[in-house]
């Protein structure tokens, strides 16, 4: 009677094809694998950045005339700027070589709050919102009692006298943040940081003098540049971020931010 079974050869074959189909398996496997985690770490990227760029740029849209100023220094690189609270016109202002402590505003909807917050008149240059040219001074006085019906007029008598130094063709006025607001990129940390609660100071700080919330990592390079107002033409930041990842293609963010504000 004749054993039945295997010979040697045949269990070596079978093993071989087995390994074959395994590595290959695995092989199709590990490669899906790479791609769901390259598509899933862009993804994260991609996201990540969109909000840093979006939070950046409408900050920017909403900043006081010619109040934008970049500063670059040891690998970090700030734009600056002094976010609007509210606006308004004015129909009595103390302007050069008079000197007074009233001022007329006219407001639709007033708040209590605005008194302290910077008050500015026709800035031309970051000067004139950042350091003691006349044209920005903290709205330090006294409400007073207002006569209109509606509420549109408000007058304010200030705790010291002032001149400032032009008067806006427009007769407008602005109300500016108690802090300006910094975004800086650290490019040794590869982070972008926004700065608030520090004061107006005339020499831009490197970062400010705050903690800074994180707003994105991984970010490789960032640019900011700025172009003045003119006649025809918008106050005009041009930005642009690079991030990227070990594992994903570098993205890219380009924005021509228009400030529409005028002085």
């Amino acid at each position: 009677m004749t054993a039945r079974g295997f010979t040697l050869t045949e269990l070596i074959i079978v093993m071989v094809i087995l390994a074959i189909l395994a590595i290959g398996a695995s092989s199709y496997l590990g490669i899906g694998a790479r791609m769901y985690s390259e598509a899933s770490e862009r993804e994260q990227l991609l996201s990540s950045g969109r909000f840093a760029a979006e939070r950046l740029v409408r900050e920017l849209r909403g900043a006081a005339p010619n109040s934008v100023r970049i500063a670059q220094s040891a690998g970090i690189s700030c734009v600056e700027f002094a976010p609007i609270v509210s606006s308004g016109l004015y129909q009595q202002l103390p302007v050069t070589p008079e000197s007074d402590k009233t001022l007329g505003l006219l407001h639709m909807s007033w708040q209590a709050d605005f008194l302290g917050l910077p008050f500015t008149v026709y800035p031309l240059t970051p000067a004139d919102i950042y350091s003691t040219s006349g044209a920005t001074i903290s709205l330090d006085g006294t409400l007073q009692a207002d006569a209109d019906a509606n509420a549109a007029t408000v007058q304010i008598a200030l705790a010291t006298a002032h001149s400032f130094p032009k008067s806006s063709p427009e007769q407008r006025f602005y109300l500016l943040a108690a802090s300006p607001t910094s975004f800086c990129y650290n490019a040794l940390t590869q982070e972008l940081r926004r700065y608030q609660s520090y004061a107006y100071l005339a020499a831009q700080p490197l970062p400010p003098a705050a903690a800074g919330i994180l707003m994105a990592k991984n970010v490789r390079a960032v640019s900011f540049t700025a172009v003045p107002a003119s006649l025809s033409r918008n106050n005009v930041v041009n930005v642009m971020l690079r991030f990227g990842a070990s594992n994903v293609d570098d993205l890219y963010f380009n924005y021509e931010v228009h400030i529409p504000n005028v002085p």
